[in-house]
């Protein structure tokens, strides 16, 4: 089934996030006191950030997953936190790019890319699946950030502090827009404002550039352990096609394969031929998990060599790990799109 991904987030529904101060100072108090217990006591409503969960029976298991039907909520939080669980990676990036970074004090057990390699000594709570609840309680955390894989878990968590699901797109969509928006509410929350709108700025006019660039047909890859998965409009990778302009090489409806899969419709080598795509966006899955890369050598072989996207040296390696793991964070949002760009202008 192919069907284009419903966002979560709309610009206009994230316009409900706000700061809303919740102390007085004193009318005895100095004005530099009447600041400090004012920014102390401030808070931020984030907007579509509560979920509702649903008991979901699937092969005999059972698990929790977003009611996509109910509207998500608001959630009122502290202003600029001092100790931030995420098992958002999407949210570490972004913290760590308007530099808030440093009040990350927990993170899932997942490979970093390299630019987060700072924060892969933090303490463990789980996975990007399933926290290790003692783990995160032990922390004392003044917020917790969930999102995508993490959501399910979004009711067991708030109760160990307060809870924001940071969800951009569903389906792990690659995003840039959603993610923007969610950096704005990250922004907010801890005064980072004018950061987020510099990077916001810079991202808005790389995608302005790509728009124009883009020409001709291209096909979106995963490559792991020898295989492809191939995406097409509408998919978790169709951003490419959708938004940036490229003419998909074998529309959605007639690529092979498994049907709706995230990891994209299996393909050949003998397909690629047959599609002679103009360019070719790779990303190398099993190097974004830490199970080997393997891309480069894959796609290397004398049917793909045959494709105008070999010939004319546009087979473009997207970063994996942005791409796959963070997905819509402000610095993979940069590093993925910066990647395409390069390859244009190098083509």
């Amino acid at each position: 089934m192919h069907k284009r991904t419903r966002l979560l987030l709309p610009v206009a529904a994230l316009s409900v996030t706000a700061l809303a101060l919740t102390a007085c100072a004193s009318p005895s108090a100095s004005g530099d006191a009447a600041a400090a217990d004012t920014a102390e006591n401030s808070t931020v409503v984030v907007g579509n950030a509560k979920p509702t969960l649903m008991l979901v029976e699937e092969d005999g298991e059972s698990s929790y997953q977003e009611d996509t039907d109910v509207a998500r909520e608001s959630v009122e939080v502290t202003a600029n936190p001092a100790s931030v669980v995420t098992f958002d990676i999407a949210t570490l990036d972004t913290l760590d790019a308007i530099g808030a970074g440093a009040a990350v004090v927990g993170i899932p057990d997942v490979v970093l890319p390299d630019y987060l390699s700072e924060y892969a000594d933090l303490p463990k709570v789980g996975t990007l699946f399933e926290p290790d609840f003692e783990a995160v309680a032990e922390l004392e955390p003044e917020l917790i950030v969930v999102a995508a894989r993490s959501t399910g878990q979004y009711d067991e968590l708030s109760e160990i502090a307060t809870t924001i699901d940071l969800t951009g797109a569903y389906a792990g969509t690659f995003d840039p827009a959603a993610g923007l928006e969610r950096a704005a509410q990250l922004g907010e929350i801890f005064g980072k404002e004018d950061e987020v709108a510099d990077l916001t700025a810079g991202i808005d006019e790389l995608v302005s550039t790509l728009e124009a660039e883009a020409e001709g047909t291209a096909l979106v890859l995963s490559v792991s352990g020898g295989e492809y998965g191939a995406f097409g409009e509408g998919s978790r990778f169709g951003y490419f096609y959708d938004e940036l302009g490229w003419t998909p090489a074998v529309v959605a409806a007639d690529l092979p394969g498994a049907e709706g899969s995230s990891h994209g419709d299996t393909v050949t080598n003998e397909f690629l031929l047959t599609a002679n795509p103009d360019w070719i966006f790779a990303f190398d899955r099993g190097a974004a998990t830490g199970e080997g890369s393997s891309a480069e050598e894959t796609l290397d072989n004398e049917l793909v060599a045959q494709t105008t996207a070999a010939q004319e040296d546009r087979i473009v390696y997207l970063p994996a790990s942005e791409l796959y793991i963070v997905i819509n964070g402000l610095t993979a949002i940069e590093n993925v799109l910066t990647s395409v760009h390069e390859a244009v202008v190098a083509g």
